[in-house]
C-alpha cells in the first residue's frame, strides 16, 4: 500500500513491525532501511502539515478571512491535542527526575487520545542530533536485542562466460563468508546541575536534557565510528603521503559496493590539503576529487569510503536513558544526572572504506 494511504496507526505499526523483522536472518537490511526512512519522511510531512493547518485556523480565528464554526470545531481540538502533548512532557520530565505521579505514569503508558506518543516527543529531540551529524545521518541503523552478528563476503569466485554448448560446465562458486560480531556498550555522560534546573517543568526540562547530552553522546558514536575504520580488517590500508592526491588513492582502493563516498579527516589535515600549491605556485583546483568532506577531530589521516557499509545497532533504540541522583551532592545543592545509550557500530562491508596514511 502506498505510505500516504495509510493512517498515521497503520504508519507506525508498520515501523514497529520492521522493527520485529530486524531479527529475521533472512531479512534484507537495505530494503527495511529505506522503508523505515520512507515512513519517517512520511510521518514528519503529516506532522508538518497539521502545523500548517494548525497555524491557518489560528490565523482565521483571530480575525483575518471569514470565520465558520467548523473552524472553531478543529481549533478546539487542535488545542486540545496540544494540552496532551503538555500534560505528556510534563509527564516524562517528572519520570526522568523519579519524581512521576501514578497518573503521569499511566499517561506515559496509555494514551487515550491515539493522536500523541511518548516515541513521537522523544524522537523530535533525538533525531535532530542524529540528523545534524554529518555521520550518524549516513550510516545504516538496527535495533537487534542483544548480541547481534553480519556476515560479509570476504572472497568468492566471480562469474565467468558460458558459450551455449558447451560441455564444460563453470566451476562451482568458492564463497568465504567473514562475520562481524556486534556487542553493544553504553556511552555516557554526566552532569551536575544546580536543584533549580532539576526545578523546570515539562518542555523546559526536557530541551535543557537533551542539549547537554544528545550532542555530546552523538559525537562519542562519531568517534566510535572512526575507531572503528582505523581498527578494522574489512579497511583498505594506503600508504601515501597526505597531498593533494591522498583522496584519489584512496578511492583506488575502495571496492564497487562503496557507491556513495565521501572523505574523513580532521580540520588541520584539510587546511593542509587546501594549501598545496602546484610547482607553479598555485592551488590544487580539486584535491577531494568532488566527495563531501567530513571533519572529526580523532581522525588521522584521510579516510574514504562509503557511510552506507556502517551499521549500528541500538538493541534498546535510539532513545537515552537517565539516572537522576539528589542525594550524593545533596549539601550542595547539586543533582548528578547520568545519559547513556547503549549502541555498537562497526564497518560490514570490505574495502568499504580506505585509511590513507603516510609511511612512517
Amino acid at each position: 500500500m502506498n505510505l500516504k494511504e495509510m493512517k498515521v496507526d497503520e504508519l507506525l505499526e508498520r515501523r514497529d513491525a520492521i522493527i520485529a523483522e530486524l531479527d529475521s536472518p533472512e531479512a534484507n537490511l537495505d530494503e527495511l532501511e529505506a522503508e523505515m526512512k520512507s515512513i519517517k519522511e512520511e510521518l514528519e510531512s503529516r506532522k508538518s502539515e497539521e502545523a500548517k493547518k494548525a497555524e491557518i485556523r489560528a490565523t482565521v480565528a483571530a480575525g483575518a478571512g471569514q470565520t465558520v464554526e467548523t473552524f472553531k470545531e478543529e481549533r478546539k481540538e487542535t488545542m486540545n491535542d496540544m494540552e496532551l502533548r503538555a500534560r505528556v512532557e510534563d509527564a516524562l520530565a517528572e519520570t526522568i527526575k523519579g519524581r512521576a505521579t501514578p497518573e503521569q505514569r499511566a499517561l506515559l503508558t496509555t494514551d487515550a487520545s491515539g493522536t500523541v506518543e511518548v516515541s513521537k516527543i522523544v524522537d523530535s529531540f533525538i533525531w535532530t542530533d542524529w540528523d545534524k551529524s554529518p555521520l550518524l545521518s549516513r550510516i545504516r541503523k538496527v535495533y537487534v536485542e542483544g548480541n547481534y552478528a553480519v556476515n560479509y563476503e570476504a572472497s568468492a569466485t566471480g562469474a565467468v562466460k558460458h558459450t551455449e554448448g558447451d560441455e564444460t560446465a563453470p566451476a562451482q562458486e568458492t564463497l568465504v563468508l567473514g562475520t562481524i560480531n556486534f556487542v553493544a556498550q553504553y556511552f555516557k555522560k554526566w552532569i551536575k546541575v544546580s536543584d533549580r534546573v532539576l526545578a523546570l517543568r515539562g518542555r523546559a526540562f526536557l530541551d535543557y536534557l537533551y542539549s547537554e547530552f544528545g550532542h555530546q553522546l552523538a559525537m562519542a558514536i562519531e568517534n566510535a565510528i572512526i575507531a572503528d575504520l582505523a581498527a578494522s580488517a574489512l579497511t583498505a590500508q594506503v600508504t601515501h603521503a597526505i597531498d593533494g592526491d591522498a583522496v584519489l588513492f584512496g578511492l583506488a582502493a575502495l571496492s564497487d559496493e562503496a557507491t556513495n563516498p565521501v572523505a574523513i579527516m580532521s580540520r588541520a589535515t584539510y587546511a593542509a590539503i587546501k594549501s598545496i600549491r602546484t610547482t607553479a605556485g598555485a592551488r590544487i583546483e580539486d584535491p577531494f576529487e568532488g566527495l563531501e568532506v567530513i571533519f572529526n577531530a580523532t581522525a588521522t589521516g584521510v579516510y574514504v569510503g562509503d557511510l552506507a557499509g556502517v551499521v549500528a545497532n541500538f538493541p534498546e533504540g535510539e532513545d537515552f536513558r537517565y539516572i537522576v541522583d539528589e542525594n550524593s551532592d545533596a549539601e550542595h545543592d547539586l543533582v548528578k544526572i547520568v545519559g547513556k545509550v547503549l549502541c555498537d557500530v562497526h564497518l560490514v562491508r570490505p574495502n568499504g572504506f580506505a585509511h590513507v596514511t603516510p609511511s612512517t
